[in-house]
């Protein structure tokens, strides 16, 4: 079994996509079922399913799936944090409470970040697991880089297509301007986000060297 973490405005829908493309009826979308590890249920599975992606923590196929392989993408977390006030902005959702407090407090941007779920929102969600405990960790803002690995890892020979979606239409460039002070304060909140977010950097840096060794 193959278990892909979605975090938040990590490049999730996108791979989301190319996962449907590829893996058809063995995929199963997990959005809302279960979440945590105490709500999951074998019977909750789809019998056929090879694949689960979603947004859940990283632990809450442990006891149904001992051996599955985890897989997540991350970004780095001044990216997250913009990217998903943004999206709030562009696309509320009243369920979300970061989304209700957003709108009920008209919280600027740096407000926004001092919230608790917006603080180091990627380790929450892989409840602290190393990067060694992943089979797969992408980075999105080298999402060509990435997919090459995981093609290459998990289904050579699929010519996997990059892609880029959900994304917000007005940002111009491949990042956020934001001033100095913006960006100290959201880094400061999300401190072992950063050093998730290095890891992986380094991570894929290798396993590119590695690649690129054996296909030369």
């Amino acid at each position: 079994m193959f278990v892909s973490i979605h975090i938040p405005k990590c490049a999730g829908t996108s791979f989301r996509h190319i996962l449907q493309e590829q893996c058809g009826n063995r995929l199963w979308l997990n959005y809302g079922t279960i979440f945590v590890r105490s709500q999951a249920r074998r019977d909750l599975v789809p019998s056929d399913a090879a694949w689960i992606h979603g947004h859940f923590f990283a632990d809450a196929f442990d006891d149904l799936f001992p051996d599955r392989r985890l897989l997540t993408w991350v970004r780095h977390p001044v990216e997250r944090v913009v990217s998903n006030y943004h999206h709030f902005l562009r696309s509320p959702d009243m369920r979300d409470d970061c989304c209700r407090a957003l709108y009920e407090r008209r919280l600027s941007l740096p407000e926004f970040a001092r919230l608790d779920w917006m603080r180091n929102e990627a380790s929450r969600y892989l409840t602290e697991k190393p990067v060694s405990d992943f089979a797969f960790v992408g980075v999105s803002e080298r999402f060509d880089d990435s997919l090459r690995i995981f093609e290459w890892r998990f289904m050579p020979g699929a010519r996997l297509a990059s892609r880029v979606d959900n994304t917000n239409p007005e940002r111009r460039g491949p990042g956020y301007k934001l001033a100095p002070e913006v960006v100290s304060q959201i880094l400061e909140l999300n401190a072992t986000d950063l050093a998730l977010y290095d890891e992986a950097v380094v991570r894929l840096n290798g396993e590119l060297a590695e690649f690129e060794a054996c296909v030369a």
